[in-house]
Formats: C-alpha cells, structure tokens, sequence
C-alpha cells in the first residue's frame, strides 16, 4: 500500500502529543518529524496495532538515546485493562507507534479510529 496523507485516529493523535510532553528534551523533535508523517501501514493485530509511517528527515534532526519512547496508559472503552503504547524510532526519527493491550484481551473487534479512549495523567497512576 502506497503511503497517504497523515491521517491520524484521534487516539493516535493524542498519545503521540503525550509522548512528546513526556520527554521535554525530544518535544520539538517528535512533534516536528509528526507533523510530516505519511502513512505507510495500519495494522490491528488482535492484542494492539502497529501504525507505520514515514517522516521527513530534513526537517529535524534525529532523536538521541534509546530507539524507543514509552507513551502513556490509556482507558479505552471496551476493554477492561486499557493499553500501552510505544513510540519506534529508525535512526532517531519516528517510525512506528505500536499500541498494546495490558492483559490477555482482543482489541480485533475494536474501531481504533471511532474508540471513546482517556489518556491517564501522572496523578491518576
């Protein structure tokens, strides 16, 4: 499948905002290389997703440190555990974010683009 437009879910949109308020020193790096990402594949796997994109490499330079960022817990509506999530870095630039469901429950029945979701705040941990 060809890469398209960014067309982020909301969902997906909200965790990659959080993760780039998680780590102060990537922020203007993630939001930047986000801003510029194609889509390049979509997939629900039944235990999470895999969303892969592409970014613009000129536009930034690449993040430093280990090649992943962790995101945030999220309720989501339908499941009793929520999900995690894990932003992917190539090189240092962002690649993949991969939503995963905490405990042994199926997200395959899930509309990940439509789900009433909450990004849990530190306090609420």
């Amino acid at each position: 499948m060809p890469p398209t437009a960014p067309t982020f879910t909301p969902l997906e949109r909200a965790v990659l905002q959080a993760i780039a308020e998680m780590y102060p020193a990537d922020q203007v790096a993630v939001t930047t290389q986000m801003s510029s990402a194609v889509l390049s594949r979509r997939e629900n796997t039944g235990c999470g997703f895999f969303t892969d994109f592409i970014v613009d490499r000129s536009s930034t330079g690449p993040i430093g440190g280990e090649r992943l960022r962790d995101g945030p817990p999220v309720r989501v509506d339908g499941m009793k555990y929520g999900m995690g999530f894990i932003l992917w870095l190539e090189q240092g630039y962002a690649a993949c974010l991969e939503g995963y469901a905490f405990g042994d429950e199926s997200t395959a029945e899930l509309d990940f683009e439509a789900v009433h979701f909450e990004i849990d705040k530190p306090q609420d941990l």
